[in-house]
């Protein structure tokens, strides 16, 4: 077997020269066993370590696309703030409880009412006052007009009092007016009041005859007894027949008649 071929020595340049001109296909060729083995297209390059691909250099940072997130937005600062609502506007919504306490005390005060209502009246019935008695015992004209009378609280369990105004009239004609003094009369009790009246003009034409006289009193009566009182108004008229006005030594009464009631 025959190896390879050497290749030509510097002596032999006529030889060469002989080859280049004789036989120009003879052309030297390295054998293909002396060339390191290149890799096959079919076979895969293997990629470097994968810590040599973490310390690469990184030469465009500008091209990552892994750039870093913003910073978040501070926390704000914790702040109180006062606001004032008018009291008309405040709406609240009372727990029910209170409802049933109102319901219980106004049902309590209802009764406490009815019972106080019913045994005041029920003292009224059993108590009721009577309207005053009064008699006419003298009557006298100078300047004004005198009249004494007598008054009596014929209410047996109930103490009153009296003040008003007296008006004594002649056929609608108005002849003197004053005040009734007031007066408190104990239970059953009685007392002398004396009237003063001024006169006036109409009391100069009065007949020497007997004439009529109407005396009227508008009183304001209390009633009471114990811690129980009572407001009533009372109108007295008394009818008076007298004789001999024109002379004040003697004027007489004929007669006289007083009559009282409730009109409130």
């Amino acid at each position: 077997m025959e190896g390879p071929p050497l290749p030509p020595t510097s002596t032999s340049t006529g030889n060469d020269n002989e080859n280049k001109t004789g036989n120009a296909s003879s052309t030297w060729h390295r054998p293909t066993t002396s060339l390191p083995q290149l890799p096959s297209s079919g076979s895969q390059v293997s990629s470097p370590p994968q810590h040599l691909r973490n310390h690469s250099l990184n030469l465009s940072p500008h091209l990552s696309s892994s750039t870093p997130p913003p910073p978040p937005d501070p926390i704000p600062a914790i702040e109180t703030y006062v606001v004032q609502v008018p009291r008309d506007q405040v709406y609240w919504t009372p727990p029910p409880d209170n409802a049933r306490i109102v319901e219980r005390r106004r049902n309590s005060e209802l009764g406490r009412n009815n019972k106080s209502f019913c045994s005041k009246r029920c003292i009224w019935l059993f108590i009721s006052p009577e309207p005053p008695v009064f008699n006419v015992k003298k009557f006298e004209k100078s300047r004004h007009f005198e009249i004494m009378l007598t008054s009596k609280n014929p209410t047996s369990t109930m103490w009153v009092t009296y003040k008003g105004l007296v008006s004594l009239m002649y056929k609608n004609k108005n002849l003197g007016q004053g005040n009734f003094p007031e007066l408190s009369l104990a239970v059953s009790g009685s007392h002398t009041v004396n009237l003063k009246l001024e006169g006036s003009k109409n009391a100069a034409l009065l007949p020497p005859e007997v004439v009529s006289l109407v005396l009227t009193m508008g009183l304001n009566a209390g009633f009471g007894t114990g811690l129980v009182k009572r407001d009533k108004e009372v109108a007295v008229t008394c009818d008076i027949k007298v004789k001999g006005l024109l002379d004040a030594q003697k004027v007489e009464i004929v007669s006289e008649s007083c009559e009282s009631e409730f009109i409130k």
